[in-house]
């Protein structure tokens, strides 16, 4: 009979050493992207349509509901106050308002909780990035933006973002121009 159990725990020690490295790895590659955030020598974008579902940890439906409260007591108020012409016109202000603010409101309240969420661990941000709807973008450099969930942010922030003591490695330069049939977008 063979036992072949220490080769087993020999494995699982592996393993957990791997996985030790790996996590304090990431949050290295998280403390630079932290300090870069906060040097602004990077930006966090994301997409609001990606990221805003039941479910997603930067969701919040009153994002949605409390600025259509606030317009329509406030067109009430002015409703009970002056009459109902103004009253009605108030209300047509106010759904007009919700209609057309409400989009980028809500983008702007996504993005601002995505990047304190993202910034708040490195586990935190693999959880976003698995999302998707997230790009690191390199302020003042040619460099193309890392998209989730394709890109590697680890990857990206090794090249772009070197440990202290360790020059940066030059972004490869091509020569070509992008062929017509390839759509640019802008970041």
């Amino acid at each position: 009979m063979v036992r072949r159990l220490p080769m087993v725990e020999s494995m699982s020690a592996i393993m957990a050493d791997w996985r030790a490295k790996k996590a304090r790895e990431d949050e290295e590659l998280h403390e630079r992207l932290r300090a870069a955030v906060a040097a602004r020598q990077m930006e966090i974008y994301t997409d609001q349509r990606m990221l805003d579902f039941q479910g997603s940890p930067v969701h919040n439906g009153w994002d949605h509901l409390a600025p259509l409260l606030v317009l329509m007591s406030l067109a009430l108020a002015i409703l009970l106050a002056t009459g109902v012409a103004i009253g009605i016109v108030a209300m047509t202000l106010g759904a007009l308002g919700h209609l057309l603010g409400i989009k980028h409101f809500v983008a702007w309240r996504i993005r601002a909780r995505a990047k304190a969420y993202m910034l708040e661990s490195a586990a935190h941000l693999q959880h976003l990035w698995e999302l998707g709807g997230i790009a690191l973008v390199m302020v003042g450099s040619n460099e193309p933006p890392c998209l989730a969930p394709r890109g590697d942010w680890r990857k990206f922030i090794r090249r772009n973002l070197p440990a202290e003591g360790v020059p940066m490695a030059p972004a490869p330069e091509t020569d070509e121009p992008p062929s017509s049939d390839q759509e640019i977008l802008p970041p």
